[in-house]
């Protein structure tokens, strides 16, 4: 860590991009910045740690930072990370409370620090930016607030791997969104020959961070076209340079020796930058299992598939890559989760390209069925199939662990999808799952798919669980059905909901003064006596496994930053399939309303 004295210009534009600083004037921006202690963080060090002391804010600059946060066993989470203009320490600023996570650099990273003393005198020179600041500080503790986002990246390496070409994504991205590609050509070109391919510590390295951090002030992404050698010195300067690496390979190759060696380096050279894979299909599909090896030997934590003529698929990476992606999230609720179909149809018909999809329970379903690329129709006719041959109301058995049988279950997803696997699909999906094991949610963002929709739908009591390397897993519902968090962490910059659970009257009548016994039952529906009947089984075996989730769900309607859609599906019962048609309708008919509104208010 070393202190410097920031350019003027870099500083007084990353204040100006701050939400806490917004509407100060160029000249209290400039005093601020003259005030303010600038810093430079090494990449992997350490800005701040979880318990310490606080009473200061800090400013970046220029780089990236990880926010993690420390768990009951010692482990560190990545909750978010945090570019150019955003800020950290706030609470601590205005409270001296410890601070809460720790924040580490991903790269070289130029910070500024505003301490206690310099707020306190902006206060008394200009209560008005002081005041701004605490209201933006104050509405993100308030119920309700969304967490904080992810930073989009500004910088990307590209590095090409199995013969691919980096300048074709740079070629391709750079008509479906503004940005400027960097390779060492025109690097030599700005800073001087052989600039770019000198070795760190030379004598260019100022000016290459200059030329850099000017690059990221005037273009909203930067890609740097790394060398296929990892080894050579430009590709190591652009993978520590980068917030993000992206290694693009053909479609139809696997990962041989020379690969292997080349993510091997990239991965010790930058492990801290966030590294995901890029496949270009020329062709087809890839073979079922052939992106879980490039997964496996390059550490991947996402990826994404693109047909090499297909505009529609760079324009959704594009906006992946610049944080503009919008993800759909749809919720559990059983047969009410029809409507998510119903949805899907409405915002394609509206033109609302979906970019990721994520479900849990029902809606992992049918965002599964989703991300095969299969349209809301098509959507329809599987579901029909899917449920002729499960027959929720007909298979139930003997109850030694849970009331449905789940062979017709497994028979059914497997007939639906097959061998496929999540990370093979073209759209990107993610459903989640109860691990019962370790009592906790679980995100499944690759494996079978077959397998983890059916753990996400197993009602406690009423399906099986599923078994996973000797853990149990069942409905995502019970802790999350309705996950909007988790789509959040993936950078998404729109988040629709559809929500298919809505508060319901749990209760019976007065006249129930104990639970009934199997002749009670039998006389009611004979009678078919008014008021209402006593709870179901099956309904309070989903009430009991989704109350954990309820409060969740109820805060996160709440949220300001996620747009529901919350079509009117009360009065359909979990296991009512029959109604398929109706439902999906229903889902159609108010999403269109609900879109219609957004316009109107736009």
């Amino acid at each position: 860590m070393r202190t410097i004295r920031a350019e003027p210009r870099n500083a007084v534009g990353a204040l100006a991009g701050c939400t806490v600083f917004r509407g100060m004037s160029e000249a209290r921006l400039e005093e601020l910045a003259r005030s303010m202690e600038w810093t430079v963080l090494d990449r992997g060090e350490t800005l701040m740690r979880a318990g310490d002391p606080g009473d200061d804010l800090y400013v970046v600059a220029g780089g990236r930072l990880n926010v993690s946060l420390v768990g009951m066993d010692g482990t560190e989470t990545v909750v978010r990370e945090i570019g150019r203009g955003s800020t950290v320490g706030e609470v601590a600023l205005l409270t001296g409370s410890p601070r809460t996570a720790t924040v580490r650099a991903v790269r070289d990273t130029l910070v500024g620090r505003l301490s206690r003393a310099s707020f306190e005198r902006l206060m008394e020179e200009d209560p008005r930016s002081a005041l701004q600041l605490t209201r933006v500080v104050a509405g993100w503790l308030l119920p309700g607030s969304p967490p904080r986002r992810t930073s989009a990246p500004a910088t990307v390496a590209i590095v090409p791997a199995a013969g691919y070409d980096a300048r074709e994504v740079a070629t391709r991205l750079g008509a479906a969104t503004v940005l400027r590609a960097l390779d060492p050509a025109a690097i030599d070109e700005a800073v001087g020959p052989g600039a770019a391919r000198s070795p760190a510590g030379s004598p260019d390295e100022r000016a290459l961070a200059d030329y850099f951090d000017n690059a990221e002030l005037e273009h909203p992404l930067i890609l740097l076209l790394a060398d296929p050698e990892a080894d050579s010195p430009w590709t190591e300067r652009a993978l520590r340079r980068a917030d993000r690496v992206l290694v693009a390979v053909p479609g139809g190759a696997r990962p041989d020796r020379v690969a292997r060696a080349q993510l091997t380096r990239i991965a010790a050279t930058a492990p801290e930058v966030p590294r995901e894979l890029l496949l270009v299909h020329e062709r087809g599909r890839p073979p079922a299992g052939l992106t879980a090896l490039w997964r496996d030997a390059g550490g991947f934590g996402r990826q994404s598939h693109v047909a090499a003529d297909a505009d529609r698929d760079w324009e959704r990476l594009a906006r992946h890559l610049t944080g503009r992606a919008t993800g759909l999230v749809l919720g559990g609720g059983g047969a009410r989760g029809f409507a998510h179909i119903g949805v899907l149809r409405a915002l394609t018909e509206a033109g609302i390209e979906i970019d990721r999809i994520g479900g849990s329970s029902m809606g992992a379903l049918i965002g599964g069925l989703w991300s095969t690329g299969l349209a809301p129709e098509d959507i329809v006719e599987r579901n029909r199939e899917v449920w002729h041959e499960i027959r929720p109301l007909k298979g139930f058995t003997l109850p030694f662990v849970a009331l449905h049988g789940s062979g017709r279950s497994r028979t059914a997803m497997a007939g639906c999808f097959g061998s496929a696997r999540i990370e093979d699909q073209p759209r990107e999906y993610f459903c989640t799952s109860t691990n019962l094991t370790r009592n906790r949610s679980v995100i499944h963002t690759s494996g079978p798919l077959h397998r983890y929709v059916l753990a996400s739908m197993s009602i406690p009591g009423i399906v099986a669980p599923v078994i996973d390397r000797g853990e149990l897993l069942v409905d995502g519902g019970v802790l999350d059905n309705l996950p909007v968090d988790p789509m959040s962490r993936t950078g998404a910059g729109t988040i629709i909901a559809s929500d298919v659970s809505p508060p319901r009257t749990f209760s019976v009548d007065l006249h129930w003064e104990e639970a009934p016994g199997l002749v009670d039952v039998l006389r009611h529906r004979v009678r078919q006596s008014a008021g209402t009947a006593f709870p179901s089984i099956v309904r309070i075996l989903e009430r009991t496994a989704t109350l954990a989730s309820d409060r969740a769900a109820a805060a996160q309607r709440m949220r300001h930053d996620v747009r529901f859609i919350s079509p009117p599906v009360a009065q359909y019962d979990t296991l009512d399939m029959r109604h398929l048609d109706e439902i999906v309708e229903v889902g159609y008919r108010s999403a269109l309303e609900t879109v219609s509104r957004w316009e109107e208010n736009r």
